[in-house]
């Protein structure tokens, strides 16, 4: 049995079979993780969404474009220009799709390999325990009967920490913004979130510049811009850009070797 993680799929799913593919992967024994962003700006996010739910052993993180996916399939937000989502908005089994996605996580700690699996990141102020709290906590409310007004309300930019006085909906955004799309952020921790290059504004640097005190390796996705380089070997970054006609990779766990499949094209 082996243990893949893989970085944002967006919709390829072309790019995804021939993934598995070269790692020859079996869906009987093998496991395989997603760091989010299953779908959105690529072509096929219908199939590799039911790929997904088809497989026996996944276990998924969300990102961005997935919450932006189930904030448009289930209030009133209108699609951006740059998405892709028909196919998944107009099949008839959206409302199982959507199901199913809102009980994903928003991060997968595993104690067998000291790792933990999120979309964009986790501060360095937090630590893995109240990570793992924080994501539970949102997880939540998008199982429950508040995940409409969730998604209403999951836009923007503020606030840029986690204080205690927050409201409910202004702390599960930023704890969101956190999990889903921290690139920079400043020595308290504070968001910054309208970077999208490898180069970081002044004030802030990557959030896997600064220091851990835990030994936990991360696994994330979301910054293709990094082309899968990091500081540090103790943070893995698995976004190597497919969508954008780079590549698709997975890192098997039990050996650290690393697999990559070019893009057929760019979207």
């Amino acid at each position: 049995m082996s243990t893949f993680v893989v970085g944002d799929i967006q919709g390829c799913y072309q790019e995804l079979n021939d993934l598995l593919d070269k790692i020859s992967f079996d869906t009987a024994s093998d496991q395989l993780w997603v760091a989010g962003d299953l779908i959105n700006r690529g072509p096929d996010n219908l199939k590799t969404i039911n790929l997904l739910r088809q497989l026996p052993n996944t276990r998924i993180v969300l990102g961005n474009h997935d919450l932006h996916f189930l904030a448009v399939a289930t209030t009133d937000r209108t699609p951006s220009r740059s998405d892709t989502l028909d196919d998944l908005v107009n099949d008839p089994q959206l409302d199982s799709i959507t199901e199913w996605l809102r009980q994903q996580a928003l991060a997968i700690y595993d104690n067998e390999f000291d790792l933990l699996v999120v979309h964009a990141g986790i501060p360095h102020i937090w630590s893995i325990q109240e990570a793992m709290g924080f994501a539970a906590e949102v997880e939540d409310v998008l199982r429950g009967e508040a995940h409409r007004s969730f998604f209403e309300n999951m836009y923007g930019n503020e606030p840029v920490q986690l204080t205690p006085e927050l409201s409910d909906l202004d702390r599960w955004r930023v704890i969101t913004n956190y999990f889903t799309r921290l690139r920079f952020c400043g020595p308290q921790g504070e968001l910054e979130l309208t970077t999208k290059t490898d180069i970081a504004p002044s004030g802030f640097a990557p959030w896997f510049d600064y220091p851990r005190s835990e030994p936990t390796r991360i696994l994330f996705g979301h910054w293709a811009a990094i082309e899968g380089k990091t500081s540090s070997p103790q943070f893995v970054a698995l976004d190597t850009g497919c969508v954008w006609g780079r590549s698709l990779s997975a890192l098997r766990l039990e050996d650290n070797k690393l697999f990559s499949v070019p893009a057929r094209s760019s979207q």
